[in-house]
């Protein structure tokens, strides 16, 4: 029997800035249903990584394949309308609109009717909208929103964002969600909550790409690359991970 492709497949990815390399031939997979993380020291790549491979940066060596389809031409929305989803370092919301209205731009891509037929309101237009406030509606009561459905976003504590940007990203149904440094700015026990949902969505069967610098968030992974200078240097469990000389070296500064 043939082996199941990887939902995520880099293969030599290279990039540079001016004279400045940034990535160098740099491969790994992300199996369906795994929870794959990416950890580094400050300049190691991360970020240009996470962006090339949500569509923000086109790579200048090797392939990204999704699905066993290339990406390199694919736009960001064409990635999300595929399934591939991130959320950023700093929760982007929309700080005017209420929370639900927040999470109701989630659902936007699953919607059918045309532009229209929604200017003019038909009765699909209007029984579509109805499905997404309902959608959303679910989804607030899902991630303990509910009481903050109707609050502007701006308002939010930085967990609070964390999590709505989480569930704005979910309820679009994305098949991998890409989450970049998620722990950044949060307290404990706001890590604490976001590890478990990362573990639920998981568990539900959502394939996770996690960037963080939060060696604890981190255990959640199955497979853990180790980033330095542009380069894969280490590959394996968290625990092995932290037991290799070079990751310590490097990253651990011990």
């Amino acid at each position: 029997m043939r082996a199941e492709p990887p939902l995520l497949r880099l293969e030599a990815v290279g990039h540079h800035f001016g004279g400045l390399t940034v990535l160098r031939s740099v491969s790994f997979d992300v199996p369906a249903g795994a929870i794959v993380g990416l950890i580094g020291p400050n300049g190691s790549g991360k970020t240009t990584l996470f962006n090339i491979v949500s569509g923000y940066i086109r790579p200048l060596a090797g392939s990204i394949t999704y699905r066993g389809t290339p990406l390199e031409r694919e736009t960001i929305q064409q990635r999300s309308q595929a399934g591939l989803v991130r959320t950023f370092q700093t929760p982007q919301v929309f700080e005017q609109m209420t929370v639900l209205e927040n999470v109701m731009v989630g659902c936007c891509k699953l919607t059918r009717t045309r532009m229209l037929q929604d200017l003019f309101r038909t009765p699909a237009a209007r029984g579509q909208m109805k499905a997404i406030r309902d959608q959303a509606e679910a989804a607030c009561e899902r991630f303990r929103l509910a009481s903050l459905r109707h609050q502007p976003a701006g308002s939010l504590t930085a967990g609070q964002r964390r999590i709505l940007e989480i569930a704005r990203a979910v309820v679009g149904r994305p098949s991998l969600l890409l989450l970049d440094e998620p722990s950044a700015g949060l307290n404990m026990q706001e890590i604490e909550s976001l590890r478990d949902w990362i573990v639920r969505l998981n568990a539900d069967g959502m394939t996770i790409l996690l960037v963080s610098h939060d060696m604890g968030l981190m255990t959640v992974a199955h497979t853990v690359h180790t980033l330095y200078f542009g380069e894969i240097i280490a590959s394996g469990s968290m625990s092995a991970i932290q037991r290799d000389p070079r990751v310590r070296e490097v990253y651990l500064g011990v």
